[in-house]
């Protein structure tokens, strides 16, 4: 198991893990709009965009050569994509790559905080990193969420 920085040829297995976490068909935090809307961010030259953008980190957690999880960050403060592979869940994963994406953050002079649009079944997890909710429930164009901010 290692955490490495994403590279452009990870695109489409990055791609399909996401897919594969979200499920943004049968998920009940997007409605028909959202679940287009999900997807353009997330296609594969979007995806390819992000990983070549000094505004963005994406870390990659590989387990026996495959991508289970990553986490992208944008601007060093929003904590933009959280996704583990759905057969990987619950062995801390998730919490590795918020650990490590937090010191590159902190390492680039986020000194203040962290702020999330977190899925409903993800608050959960952003509270064990030390996020709190700062609103209740938003919609926007089709899709669910719950702003959290993490203050340091």
């Amino acid at each position: 198991m290692n955490i490495r920085k994403a590279h452009v040829q990870d695109v489409t297995e990055i791609r399909s893990l996401i897919v594969r976490a979200v499920e943004p068909e049968s998920n009940p935090d997007f409605d028909e709009e959202g679940v287009k809307l999900f997807y353009k961010p997330n296609e594969l030259p979007a995806i390819k965009s992000r990983i070549l953008d000094d505004n963005y980190l994406t870390l990659c957690f590989i387990k026996d050569d495959r991508i289970v999880g990553i986490i992208t960050m944008h601007e060093h403060e929003k904590l933009d994509q959280l996704f583990v592979d759905p057969s990987f869940r619950n062995m801390g994963i998730s919490r590795e790559l918020w650990l490590a994406a937090k010191e590159h953050c902190f390492k680039m002079g986020n000194k203040s905080g962290y702020w999330v649009k977190s899925s409903t079944v993800a608050i959960p997890v952003y509270k064990s990193f030390g996020f709190r909710l700062t609103d209740v429930r938003q919609q926007k164009n089709g899709i669910t969420y719950y702003p959290m901010v993490l203050e340091l």
